[in-house]
């Protein structure tokens, strides 16, 4: 019998999952080793789909037994890190884009041949069934001729409107286009093969953080042999839509790539009364059928835990298994050779170089940093460069205190705390090493970080563990006030005849709700315990739900956004909720730190209850100029629809399952009245008190969006 394919996965961000799903269930391979330069994640990788080799260099692969290697780093590191293994004389599969350049694509191609290795490039969504459907059609004539071509990828990219803006794809206006243009591109080579481009534009450009300059509209014009082809690619907000249409002189094909259906239309009569109506009708229930049909099969593979549940990750398990099945046979399915990957990258080169971008647009810009601090740094903050926390950074420096900001992502910091007199220092508040340099000289600390995961197990490691790190470290070092940021979401708030205020405990049940108010829960009950056992000099603050520029106008917490323009209100939306302004926040944060004393207490920060979910609504409309579809969410139906979900997951065993919680619906509501005045007084701190203010909030916060 032949032995399985080694498989090692060489960087170990978001889309390693997507692939060791993939290979799970593909025959005659197993996943063998992981490579990550932060050994830790690669280490949370191999813990999670059980693989038994963990690597922190490339070295180390390159010398391994891997017969393959997935390569699922930055584009940028693509070329020369499958050079490598290759060379090691390993197969190779690479995470689209292919490389930067599409001489290096092409040569790259040549050296596995040479080597008599494969390499295959994995363009996502060329294996999706009913992509495959349109392709066979347009291959076996089912259309006739093809005469033209469109592929629309018209899709928000949150990188723009919160961050990070230190990310690859923002660094220079082409990034854009090598990172995402590829999906478009992958299809138009093909269908037709390559393209000769006639005309382009770039539009719609936005100055961001950092002196960096990124073009939201690309669109290419060409030919493909007789076929006329259009390129569009929008990253604004807006409803997205991720197609393609194919016309030929046999009928039309439709393919929805973000939901995996498709359609085709042809001729039904030739009275156009009646053809009219026909084709329509035929292509509704085709389009009806395909997505029953896509339901059901997403919906099996989800209780069957397969990695086919969902369009994405069946193109990519369809991907992966095809590779596999070439390396075998010796013959790669045509959309994964190398010449192939080259074609694709040809093509969005052709789409930077028609778009007419000024002379200026590739000059260096000028980078936004810090400034070195002024002062010994004596204050910690921990979370310094999000929301809140580069505005209490802002107050703390400005009034001439020497701030040290802990930060897993420098570069990030550098930019969102440009201009300021901060000393910034890499590393996890997790991590005791990092923690006696970061500590030294600090007479106080913020803890305004905060942790997200699907499994209660991903809060205890990556919130509650650092949490009592950071506080053990700071007792330690003998500071003088450890400031902590817990959450309003951590009450049982949906009793419209309560009334919340500071001295109110939070949620009894704790243990059923949300892994987030438990974790923030959990994490305070552990730090009093350590200031009344320890004397940890503990000043906890809950902010409300807060609201300004840099927050999503698609606030959770006002209710269930499906989308920017698509809002279901926690219960009916009618009652007060508890909002205050970004900037309240950070003043009463910089309030708390030299008040005296409060050691010991908490204090809520929420603002007068002035405002409904519906004036909320209201005010983005109006703002905006757009009409918001937003309705009742009865906490009974949500809480239904969630039961049913989670009783799905838990009868698979399903990993993330959780217990359901009727009181967790209802919290969210938060018709519970909230009142900050204790707060208010110890603090002398006055949050901004009218209507009209928390509109300005909302307003700044759909300008930013909307830019």
């Amino acid at each position: 019998m032949t032995q399985p394919l080694k498989i090692g996965l060489i960087g170990a961000g978001y889309i390693l999952q997507s692939h060791a799903k993939a290979l799970k269930a593909t025959d005659g391979v197993v996943l063998h080793a992981v490579c990550d330069q932060t050994i830790s994640r690669a280490q949370d990788a191999a813990d999670l789909f059980g693989i038994p080799k963990v690597f922190q260099s490339l070295d180390e692969v390159a010398a391994s037994d891997c017969d393959a290697v997935h390569i699922l780093l930055p584009p940028e590191l693509h070329i020369d890190t499958a050079s490598r293994m290759i060379k090691a004389g390993k197969h190779v599969f690479l995470e689209k884009p292919m490389g930067l350049g599409s001489a290096a694509c092409r040569a790259l191609s040549e050296e596995a041949a040479a080597r008599g290795v494969k390499l295959g490039v994995n363009h996502n969504f060329l294996f999706m069934p009913a992509y495959e459907t349109l392709r066979d059609a347009i291959r076996g004539g089912t259309l006739g001729t093809v005469d033209h071509l469109a592929v629309d990828w018209l899709y928000q990219l949150p990188l723009i409107q919160f961050g990070p803006f230190d990310n690859w794809i923002l660094a220079a206006p082409e990034n854009l286009v090598f990172e995402l243009g590829p999906h478009l591109a992958a299809f138009v080579i093909d269908l037709v093969g390559p393209v000769r481009a006639t005309a382009g534009h770039a539009g719609s450009p936005i100055d961001l953080p950092g002196g960096r300059r990124v073009y939201r509209h690309w669109n290419l014009i060409g030919e493909a042999g007789r076929s006329s082809v259009v390129l569009n690619l929008s990253v604004t907000p807006g409803q997205k839509d991720r197609s393609l249409k194919v016309r030929g002189s046999g009928g039309i094909a439709h393919f929805d790539f973000e939901r995996g259906v498709g359609r085709i239309e042809r001729t039904r009569s030739a009275n156009p009364i009646f053809d009219n109506v026909m084709t329509a009708r035929a292509a509704g229930h085709a389009l009806s059928r395909d997505a029953g049909r896509s339901f059901l099969r997403h919906a099996l593979a989800t209780l069957r835990k397969q990695p086919t549940s969902d369009p994405f990750g069946e193109s990519i398990a369809g991907s992966v298994q095809s590779f596999y099945a070439g390396v075998r046979s010796g013959t790669l399915d045509s959309r994964h050779d190398g010449i192939f990957g080259a074609q694709v990258m040809e093509l969005c080169e052709s789409v930077v170089a028609t778009a007419n971008l000024p002379p200026d647009a590739h000059a260096p810009q000028p980078k936004s940093t810090t400034l070195p601090s002024e002062r010994e740094p004596s204050v910690l903050v921990v979370g310094g460069s999000g929301f809140i926390g580069r505005r209490l950074v802002e107050r703390l420096t400005k009034r001439g205190l020497g701030v040290r900001v802990l930060t897993r992502n420098p570069a990030s910091a550098e930019i969102n705390l440009a201009g300021l007199g901060v000393d910034i220092l890499k590393g996890s508040h997790g991590n005791p090493a990092t923690l006696e340099k970061a500590l030294a000289g600090i007479d106080s600390v913020y803890h305004l970080a905060k942790a997200e995961g699907k499994r209660w197990q991903d809060y205890i490691e990556n919130d509650i563990n650092p949490t009592r790190t950071l506080a053990e470290a700071a007792l330690k070092h003998g500071v003088k006030r450890f400031i902590y940021t817990g959450t309003i979401d951590s009450y049982a708030s949906g009793d419209a005849s309560d009334v919340i205020t500071e001295n109110t405990p939070l949620d009894g049940n704790i243990e059923t709700r949300n892994h987030y108010a438990r974790s923030k829960a959990a994490c305070e009950a552990m730090l009093n315990e350590m200031h009344r056992t320890r004397g940890l000099p503990l000043v906890v603050l809950r902010p409300g739900i807060v609201i300004g520029q840099g927050s999503p106008p698609a606030h959770w917490g006002v209710g269930l956004f499906n989308s920017d323009t698509d809002v279901t209100y926690w219960g009916d939306g009618r009652n007060p909720i508890p909002l205050v302004l970004v900037e309240d926040v950070a003043d009463a944060l910089d309030r708390a730190l030299d008040a005296p004393g409060i050691e010991g207490h908490t204090f809520l920060l929420t603002d007068a209850p002035l405002m409904t979910a519906r004036d909320y609504v209201a005010a983005i409309e109006d703002r905006a100029g757009v009409k918001l579809d937003a309705r009742e969410g009865p906490v009974w139906k949500l809480f239904a629809i969630d039961a049913a979900k989670e009783t799905a997951k838990h009868a698979i065993r399903h990993p993330n399952r959780r217990a359901v919680s009727f009181n967790d619906w209802a919290a969210r509501t938060h018709r519970a009245r909230y009142d900050s005045s204790a707060t208010q007084k110890a603090l002398g701190w006055k949050p901004a008190g009218s209507y009209e203010r928390l509109v300005e909030g909302i307003n700044a916060s759909v300008d930013h969006f909307m830019r």
